[in-house]
């Protein structure tokens, strides 16, 4: 793999990094801290992949524990300078660097009204680690790329780790330990993925849907997208697209299914034959048999596993596609632009 992109060996790199957060004890002692602590409700503060990933622990946490979690604007403690309460609350902040200005800022303004926060960054020294009562790395090593891969599966394992010491949930705890070799299996064999980048040359925008354990994942390969093949990708829910986005959509249009075998399955289906009476060009990343047989480019996962690890594998196959696409359409995905690795804001 000499030749390959940063982006390349980074998404190859996702089992090694992903087993070794599942090796952190850290994790299940900052768990059960805050398990023992029983928030009510937690505010997240995030920007970007990392706001993808903390909606994908949003679902979870509200699905195994019944707690809401909300993002806020980390502008809402810092610029705007909202007495945020949150009694019986937890604070969350996630970023890949831990040195994001405003995340860092809001977090320890939560901490300083009193609210417990966590931190969840790649550094264990970061800014935003030293200003939280727990943190929790994500044991990715460098990323190169500008394109978040690694550090990105890393924190849904963290976050998702969380919830299940939390909950004491032991298939949560079974559905995560099987991730890393489902995802080594996942890249053995990318050719169906592949062919899905080829057919989307042809196209300047993607929609990209997902529901439940597979819309944040669906966001963060619109992204990826957006960053690396400069396709103007949108995600939505596969409910939300239905009440109007769907009008804007042409025949022959390259849509994205992330759709793993969970409760929401046969509103995914429904979807999709409302898609393919749009003429849609859907390409499905699914393990059911029934939703990839409407798809264009069918990328099917095995069947019988849970949906939790198969959320891993979509969001693993979309970074690939993000790639691939890139690729073809003759650009660098190392060296997206307008775009630096850590990005400032306030």
């Amino acid at each position: 793999m000499s030749d390959a992109t940063h982006l390349e060996r980074e998404i190859f790199e996702q089992p090694g990094v992903l087993r070794r957060v599942l090796a952190d004890d850290a994790v299940v002692r900052v768990g059960r801290e805050i398990a023992e602590h029983d928030p009510h409700t937690v505010l997240t503060l995030a920007r970007g992949s990392s706001d993808n990933a903390v909606t994908f622990f949003a679902g979870l946490a509200g699905t195994v524990l019944g707690i809401p979690v909300a993002s806020i604007p980390p502008s809402l403690p810092t610029l705007a300078g909202a007495p945020l309460r949150a009694e019986r609350g937890l604070g969350i902040g996630v970023s890949q660097s831990g040195e994001s200005q405003d995340v860092v800022a809001a977090l320890r303004a939560l901490e300083a009204r009193g609210v417990p926060t966590l931190a969840v960054a790649n550094p264990e020294d970061s800014s935003l680690a030293r200003g939280a009562r727990w943190a929790l790395s994500l044991h990715a090593g460098e990323e190169t790329s500008v394109a978040a891969s690694k550090t990105f599966t890393s924190q849904m394992m963290v976050l998702a780790r969380l919830v299940a010491v939390w909950a004491d949930d032991a298939a949560l705890h079974a559905a995560l330990a099987a991730v890393p070799d489902a995802v080594e299996a996942l890249l053995q064999d990318t050719s169906a993925i592949d062919q899905a980048a080829v057919r989307w040359t042809h196209g300047d925008r993607l929609v990209v849907l997902g529901r439940g354990p597979s819309f944040g994942p669906a966001a963060e390969v619109a992204l990826k997208t957006k960053e690396t093949a400069y396709l103007h990708a949108h995600a939505y829910s596969s409910a939300e697209f239905q009440h109007g986005p769907i009008a804007s959509l042409g025949p022959g249009d390259p849509v994205l299914m992330l759709a793993p075998c969970d409760p929401t399955l046969p509103a995914q289906r429904e979807a999709a034959d409302r898609l393919v009476d749009a003429s849609a060009d859907l390409t499905v990343v699914s393990a059911d048999a029934e939703l990839l047989a409407k798809a264009t480019t069918p990328i099917p996962l095995p069947e019988g596993r849970d949906p939790i690890t198969d959320a891993f594998l979509v969001v693993v196959a979309g970074q690939w596609l993000a790639l691939r696409s890139s690729l073809e359409r003759g650009l660098d995905p190392d060296a997206p632009r307008h775009l630096r690795k850590v990005t400032q804001t306030r």
